[in-house]
């Protein structure tokens, strides 16, 4: 969904006269993506993921994958 300026103005066009949940998200979302797009791609940190929690998450997935399957 995209927003004119002023958000208000276009749901009042569609004879709405509030703004729903969703609206204000996607019209965050939108400002928050057109004002970085400028600027070149997000940038991720380093989560600095140790062995020991790489391997926790392993095992997590592994019992996960065996629940899933013992459900099926």
């Amino acid at each position: 969904m995209s927003f004119v300026a002023n958000p208000l103005q276009q749901l009042l066009r569609q004879g709405r006269t509030a703004l729903r949940p969703e609206d204000i998200k996607a019209y965050g979302v939108q400002r928050f993506m057109e004002e970085y797009a400028a600027r070149g791609p997000l940038p991720i940190p380093n989560l600095h993921f140790t062995q020991e929690d790489n391997q926790r998450m392993d095992q997590l997935l592994a019992d996960e994958r065996q629940n899933d399957s013992d459900v099926s």
